[in-house]
């Protein structure tokens, strides 16, 4: 019974936990004794990932489904190692000056991992489309927010922001002042009145006066506070919203822990 692998993750879960919790003797020495232990059954882990990976592929080559993947990834992984394997004999470590393998990691594995990053690059751009279409008024509200902080972050924003705010005012009087009649009641006042306050804020940003020469004063007003309204954004409502999640990120992980360590998650026995 003491050798389930229920039995054992309590074990060793009790006893780390305690380890982290009583900074007494023995138990931190026993502590680095078992992650030096966790670094080798790690070590072993990865072997077992490497055989799984290598003959879930042979088996597709073999079925012919997927093939020139599975053959890209196989002769990909064996000629690398069979290529770092010959830099350290030849030139005493892969990552040598002379070493050819060095080639290998510049001008293949560097711009294919940058490759990748682009590419997931583009998939937040899709969901950060998704995600700030102003269909409601908390969309709308993160969409603004977003805006400002993404102007008062790029190099050029602050200068683009008067112009970009001035259309998006006007964008924005435009939408409630047209749909606003469809509506009866409360909802046809508040549509009413944010048009009339767009408008406003446009014919604001646009208003000139020649005062010592200065035009769009209104403008300069903005340009110079996008910085400090993003920061403001960055610093106060984003991270009290910001330490709201890790707060339930890490109770809902040492909810997770207690369901591992009391053997009601069994998970990692299937």
């Amino acid at each position: 019974m003491l050798r389930s692998p229920v039995w054992l993750v309590f074990i060793v879960g009790l006893f780390m936990a305690s380890a982290f919790f009583i900074p007494v003797d023995p138990f931190p020495m026993m502590q680095t004794w078992a992650l030096k232990w966790d670094v080798i059954i790690s070590a072993f882990a990865l072997i077992v990932g490497i055989d799984s990976l290598v003959m879930h592929h042979i088996r597709r080559v073999q079925r012919r489904q997927n093939l020139l993947y599975s053959l890209t990834l196989l002769i990909g992984f064996w000629g690398t190692i069979a290529w770092g394997a010959f830099a350290w004999w030849r030139y005493g470590g892969p990552f040598a000056t002379q070493s050819t393998f060095l080639w290998l990691f510049r001008y293949i594995v560097v711009p294919m991992d940058a490759t990748m990053f682009s590419l997931l690059a583009f998939f937040i751009a899709s969901a950060a489309y998704r995600a700030f279409r102003a269909r409601n008024f908390s969309s709308s509200l993160l969409l603004l927010s977003a805006g400002i902080v993404m102007l008062g972050r790029v190099p050029f924003g602050d200068w683009a922001a008067a112009p970009i705010f001035t259309a998006f005012a006007f964008l924005l009087a435009f939408y409630f002042l047209r749909v606003f009649k469809q509506y009866e009641g409360w909802g046809r006042g508040m549509r009413l009145m944010f048009g009339l306050a767009f408008l406003a804020g446009g014919l604001v940003l646009l208003w000139p006066v020649g005062m010592g020469g200065q035009l769009f004063p209104a403008f300069r007003f903005v340009v110079h506070s996008v910085p400090n309204l993003a920061s403001w954004i960055m610093e106060v409502p984003q991270m009290a919203a910001r330490r709201g999640i890790d707060l339930g990120i890490s109770l809902g992980s040492l909810a997770f822990a207690l369901r591992v360590l009391v053997g009601i998650e069994r998970g990692y026995m299937r």
